[in-house]
């Protein structure tokens, strides 16, 4: 790996103030931001770009399967979240899944490609994949250019089609997370895309500050009892802290969206996408299939490694990594311990030298839209995995 990994000149604290990124400078001790940049072939990229591509189409022709056979319970999907989940689904031409991230193993060296886990609902690190790589590539010289990063063209081409889907409804959008700077970051940046897509008013609130009516919609309070209603809505809480968490929120959203009063980005089909008990799934549906890594319910019975997950876990939490034998390389505790779980077949990461792990990251709108890499000194990527952009080698 270490003849892919070049050095670059980091962006200064000046240049992320200018591009209203500061929160990803800070701290010296905070090495987030590498002084590095991975070179990749442009075969590659088409590999990645036509794994993503294929396993997007086997997502959705999943989903059809367990929505078709009624198949919630097995992959984990709360029973007050069924109903949205289905009507959202049939509904789906309005209802469009505006972006997710793959997360990849293989595709450098002539390994082969594939998937570690779909990230469909709330996925983040876009400022860095849509501006941060971009600028680090035009700061440095390189043995090539170019990148696989239309990342912001390409959601503000999902905010269109959302307004051309519904033309019944206003070019006015709401944003939300639970207020992490983190998560404020990156809805600033879809804000942005919302805009280029053609949404004239844009908002962004943080969840505390929304008010859901369940017979009227979704609102802002503007003053004292005078309040603007907004018909699509998206936010940065996952559906599965929605259903468990927020009962009677999911009950609201469920009436909201089957009367038409808002579209919810992404929508709560995406619950289907996120559940890590789908790779059994499509592992069922799609025995053959290059990209997918062999997932169960139980552990594997031939001795071969594998990595036990959480259907629902985030940002590395609550993984064991198990060489086959009884004895485990790696594992992390977490939030999402009470989750059921998958069993899948391990997959090798490219490594350098130092022993850094790299796996890469894919983001999928309607296309291929932003590659990136996270690098890690250990088997699992957890919330202190560092980011690198890439370039194309020449």
């Amino acid at each position: 790996m270490d003849n892919r990994v070049f050095e670059i000149e980091p962006l200064s604290q000046k240049k992320l103030d200018e591009l209203k990124l500061s929160w990803f400078g800070g701290e010296d001790e905070w090495d987030y931001l590498t002084d590095k940049i991975v070179g990749v072939y442009p075969e590659e990229v088409d590999a990645f770009k036509i794994a993503a591509r294929k396993l997007y189409g086997m997502f959705e022709i999943g989903a059809a399967h367990v929505v078709n056979n009624n198949l919630f319970q097995q992959i984990g999907i709360p029973s007050n979240a069924v109903e949205l989940v289905k009507f959202s689904w049939e509904k789906r031409r309005w209802h469009k899944h505006l972006y997710g991230r793959f997360d990849l193993a293989g595709g450098l060296f002539d390994k082969p490609v594939k998937m570690i886990e779909y990230n469909a609902d709330t996925a983040t690190i876009l400022p860095e994949t849509a501006v941060i790589q971009k600028e680090q590539l035009a700061a440095n010289p390189l043995p090539g250019k170019g990148q696989l990063n239309t990342l912001f063209e390409d959601l503000a081409e999902g905010f269109r089609l959302l307004l051309e889907n519904n033309p019944d409804k206003e070019a006015k959008i709401l944003l939300s997370s639970m207020g992490f700077e983190e998560d404020e970051l990156n809805i600033e940046f879809l804000a942005e895309a919302a805009k280029k897509g053609g949404f004239t008013t844009v908002e962004h609130r943080k969840l505390e500050e929304v008010i859901f009516s369940p017979d009227e919609g979704i609102f802002l309070e503007r003053t004292l009892d005078e309040y603007e209603q907004f018909e699509f809505w998206f936010k940065i809480v996952p559906w599965e802290f929605i259903a468990y968490e927020e009962p009677d929120l999911m009950r609201d959203l469920t009436s909201i969206v089957k009367n038409n009063l808002a579209v919810v980005i992404n929508p709560a089909y995406s619950l289907i996408f996120q559940s890590k008990a789908m790779m059994k799934i499509l592992c069922d549906l799609f025995p053959d299939s290059e990209y997918l890594l062999k997932t169960d319910f139980t552990p594997p019975e031939n001795g071969a490694s594998f990595v036990k997950k959480v259907i629902w876990g985030r940002e590395g939490e609550n993984i064991t990594i198990n060489d086959g034998s009884g004895s485990t390389l790696e594992e992390s505790d977490g939030d999402y311990g009470n989750y059921p779980s998958i069993y899948q077949e391990f997959a090798e990461l490219p490594k350098d030298s130092k022993e850094n792990y790299y796996q890469a990251g894919l983001y999928y709108t309607h296309r291929s839209s932003g590659l990136s890499f996270r690098r890690e000194d250990q088997l699992i990527m957890d919330e202190d995995a560092e980011f690198l952009g890439h370039f194309f080698i020449s």
